[in-house]
């Protein structure tokens, strides 16, 4: 059986032909409308026949972006959260360094106002180790005798008086608290209607007990307590203000407690008088 025959190449043309004529005549059928103001039906009717299709479409996919768009922007989403993460922490670093730099300078200010107003330049120092030994109040400070700290130098802040050295190495010191049962030290009364004049004496707790106070002696809650000017203390340094006054039973001597003028749970800097 023979295979049946191809048409002929020239029925293709004339194919091809007729329906490159067909559009171009719709082309000027569709020109022609327009230039005259009305609309063409085809077009009218494509988009007619696909407007719902496409809204239904749009509609579909902005709902799968909504509910399934975190499939592909998880991991951007999760490089930015890393990203904002580290710079929340690397804000967080920088503020507190700020505010530390602030403190300092408050610091500094007020140590200078201070400093003013001693006769000697004071020799300042850090403190490198608070209570290093649970039985005695003491602290280490960062100047020894090679700075010409000795046995005895006294130690304050702007706030009042810290205490004496008791030992002393070449870079660093150790320093008797005040609270210390051997921090003692010759007391008066600031107040110019009393002066009247005691010790203090520590006891390892945090107020400081004012003994050797006479019997008619002049003190009352309130009053300030600065140094006597007795031994290696100089006079008027401050050392605290008067809580509480007991008198003895036979009347014959007062006993004060004295809140100290320092903070000695939170001594950073302190000062060697020279």
């Amino acid at each position: 059986m023979l295979p049946p025959e191809r048409p002929h190449g020239h029925l293709r043309y004339k194919a091809l032909l007729l329906l490159l004529l067909l559009g171009t005549l719709a082309g000027a059928w569709h020109n022609r409308l327009v230039a005259h103001g009305r609309p063409d039906p085809v077009t009218t009717w494509t988009r007619t026949a696909l407007a719902y299709p496409a809204s239904t479409l749009n509609r579909f996919s902005r709902w799968c972006g909504r509910n399934f768009g975190w499939v592909l922007r998880g991991s951007a989403l999760e490089r930015e959260n890393r990203r904002l993460r580290a710079e929340v922490e690397r804000l967080k670093a920088e503020n507190a360094s700020l505010q530390e730099a602030a403190a300092e300078n408050v610091q500094l200010r007020q140590d200078l106002g201070f400093v003013r107003t001693l006769p000697k330049p004071p020799l300042a120092a850090w403190v490198i180790a608070l209570r290093p030994d649970p039985n005695f109040n003491t602290i280490v400070i960062s100047r020894g005798s090679n700075d010409g700290v000795h046995v005895h130098s006294v130690v304050v802040t702007r706030d009042g008086l810290v205490g004496q050295v008791s030992e002393v190495t070449p870079n660093t010191a150790t320093v008797v608290l005040l609270t210390d049962r051997n921090g003692m030290v010759g007391a008066r009364v600031q107040r110019a209607s009393s002066r009247a004049v005691g010790l203090c004496r520590g006891d390892y707790s945090p107020l400081i007990p004012l003994i050797d106070l006479a019997g008619d002696a002049d003190i009352c809650p309130g009053d300030k307590i600065v140094t006597a000017g007795y031994g290696v203390f100089p006079p008027g340094i401050p050392i605290g203000t008067v809580v509480s006054v007991q008198v003895d039973q036979g009347h014959t001597s007062k006993q004060a407690l004295v809140k100290p003028a320092v903070d000695f749970n939170r001594l950073e800097e302190v000062y060697v008088l020279r």
